[in-house]
């Protein structure tokens, strides 16, 4: 006769599946099978657990995805990678800056997995200390070992990586938010609360650019689905283990996550406090003193373990002074925040979270509204004490503003009985807006193709507008290509250039990035200085054969740079020390002229350039004296 399984054992069959395989991995690694394999099947294995474990999640929290839910989230999933594929096609995109940094740490670890399974994982662990970690590159790199390795493909590939554990959080978010509002209309709310968050072109923008830092948001809507509703009138230690690896998992995705970890934190704490009291003044005073010893067993045994764990991570983010060494990106402090991120939310998506706030506090919904507005509130004070928020670092709002976006479908959900085209029509306006606004490095407000066009000729956007055009569409990409390859062919082993700008429209990734993923300037062309507080004097400008600049001198629209100080500097000492050599035009008004080092650096020069940053030398004498002073000492001069 057949047998049944019982559910402890089938809980138990799955609870050991992952951990199996896992071990059966790295076995096979340690024999030396499948070496080259080990990498891309690590992240696989990594990717589906993460998916696994969202969906486990959402069951811990009462969610459970019925045939519906999975249509709707397949169908926002095709519609999603279809937009980010016709995004990336349409562009002649360079990835410089922060936007090819993930690419590079992602060909850093298949270089240390191609020198052994062993090594590769030490370089992930080893990277946990750092800021720019390599924990993303786990669940990237799958598929993009299957791919040409280029920039493009590293951007579709997180269609294939991070989208669907996504999607699947946001959904489950969706549905207990449905739960909780006692939403009439639940199918109308998934699929209009999923698809109005998912379409958020911020959800989406870091992504397009190559940034993965999307994949935090997982970890982030897990931790909201766990804790929406959850009070602690019951000890729940799989839910709590979940929450603690969820909020690590979070902070070692990129460090600014974790501003929202403290906000959502500290706002969490005091709902489940502040219902406690409410407790004890209706006589529950037994429930009330169960859920604040629930909080603070969880609170307490998180921090331990948190330090236990991962005390070389805790030890670096309080040691090391984020606010001082990113001032040059504190740019208006609160005040623009504020203002920077209502043109974020947009016309569309500011009137749905406004009023979903106005209709959850009269609604009996206000504790979701209050935490929601609590944690945004909280996390911008904390995060514009250090720095004001480019586009990608918005990211760190977004569970904030996509409890409001719920809040705001609830009630358009509800009343579709009532003026059905026209609320119809306003979601499908708002996706079709929002799906084809321009995901650029400059997007402040997205708007669609078209429009940014039109503003283009208007003399107030034109500047803008050309600059965003220059940066996200080039045209320009033949004659950087040339000037990488006389660099290329003029520099020999051990030779190397520098240039002189470091802007978003021409910085060295520019000419090192062109080609990806062939970086034949990898050690011909040297970093760049440009961010104050961030990056110390080039003395690579002493050393270089050639030194690059342009006229007119690129102007950096992003931060305030140092750059146009060195090139200032550089042009009045070049006649003693500097030849031209060679002119490049760019074809848009600038020309580039590379300059060739005829007479070798000497104390007077380094002196000069240590003279015109006196002022910086003053704020960061670690950054300017000591390097131009160690760099002296170590030439004898």
């Amino acid at each position: 006769m057949p047998t049944t399984e019982t559910r402890p054992r089938r809980r138990l069959r799955k609870a050991l599946l992952f951990p199996l395989t896992l071990a059966l991995l790295c076995a096979a690694a340690v024999a030396g099978l499948a070496a080259e394999a080990f990498f891309p099947l690590l992240s696989l294995w990594a990717g589906a657990l993460l998916f696994t474990l969202t969906l486990a999640a959402g069951r811990r929290a009462g969610v459970q995805f019925e045939t519906f839910h999975w249509t709707v989230l397949a169908g926002a999933y095709l519609l999603l990678a279809i937009c980010l594929c016709l995004a990336v096609d349409s562009r002649t995109f360079i990835y410089i800056w922060d936007y090819g940094n993930y690419l590079q740490l992602q060909y850093t670890a298949e270089a240390a997995f191609a020198a052994g399974p062993l090594q590769g994982l030490w370089h992930l662990v080893s990277s946990f200390t750092q800021d720019y970690t390599s924990f993303i590159c786990l669940f990237t790199e799958f598929p993009f070992c299957l791919t040409g390795h280029t920039g493009d493909s590293y951007v579709k590939s997180m269609a294939v990586s991070v989208l669907p554990s996504l999607l699947a959080a946001l959904g489950a978010v969706v549905c207990k938010a449905g739960q909780m509002l006692q939403v009439q209309n639940q199918q109308g709310f998934f699929l209009m609360g999923l698809t109005l968050s998912a379409c958020w072109p911020f959800v989406r923008l870091a992504a397009a650019l190559g940034q993965p830092d999307w994949l935090g948001l997982v970890f982030a809507l897990i931790i909201l689905v766990l804790t929406l509703d959850y009070r602690f009138d019951a000890p729940d230690p799989a839910r709590w283990v979940g929450l603690f690896f969820a909020t690590m998992a979070l902070m070692l995705t990129r460090r600014w996550y974790l501003y929202f970890i403290l906000a959502y934190y500290a706002v969490y704490a005091v709902t489940v406090a502040a219902g406690a009291a409410g407790l004890a003044r209706h006589r529950q005073g037994r429930r009330a003193a169960d859920r604040i010893r629930g909080l603070v067993t969880f609170g307490a045994g998180s921090v331990a373990a948190a330090i236990v764990l991962f005390w070389p991570v805790l030890q670096h983010l309080i040691s090391y002074s984020y606010a001082q060494r990113f001032a040059a990106y504190n740019v208006g402090g609160l005040g623009l925040e504020l203002y920077s991120q209502a043109w974020r939310l947009g016309p569309l998506y500011l009137p749905l979270a406004l009023a979903g706030a106005v209709w959850a506090f009269r609604h009996g919904a206000g504790a979701m509204a209050g935490q929601a507005l609590g944690t945004l509130a909280l996390s911008l004070v904390l995060f514009t004490r250090v720095q004001n928020m480019g586009s990608h670092q918005t990211l760190l709002l977004a569970p904030g503003y996509i409890l409001l976006f719920l809040l705001g479908a609830a009630p358009l959900a509800d009343s579709l009985a009532r003026r059905a085209p026209l609320k119809i029509g306003l979601w499908l306006f708002t996706l079709a807006f929002s799906l084809s606004a321009r995901l650029s490095p400059l997007t402040t407000v997205t708007l669609p193709e078209p429009l940014v066009t039109a503003l283009g000729r208007l003399p107030v956007f034109a500047q803008f507008v050309q600059l965003d055009t220059l940066t996200y569409d080039r045209e320009d990409l033949a004659q950087i290509q040339a000037l990488s390859a006389w660099v290329d062919s003029h520099c020999a082993t051990g030779e190397f250039a520098y240039m002189i700008p470091h802007s978003m429209t021409y910085c060295p990734d520019t000419f090192k990035n062109a080609s990806l993923p062939d970086r034949p300037l990898e050690d011909k062309l040297a970093f760049g200085f440009g961010i104050l507080g961030t990056q110390s004097f080039p003395t690579q400008l002493f050393e270089a054969k050639y030194v690059i600049t342009a006229d007119p001198f690129p102007w950096c629209y992003e931060v305030s740079s140092v750059a146009a100080k060195l090139n200032d500097q550089f042009l009045a000492l070049q006649d003693a020390y500097f030849v031209p050599e060679t002119v490049f035009d760019m074809g848009n008004g600038t020309r580039f002229t590379i300059y060739r080092r005829i007479t070798p650096a000497t104390r007077a020069e380094a002196e000069a350039y240590l003279a015109a940053f006196a002022a910086e030398d003053a704020q960061y004498p670690d950054l300017f004296s000591q390097v131009i002073q160690a760099w002296l000492a170590q030439k004898g001069l």
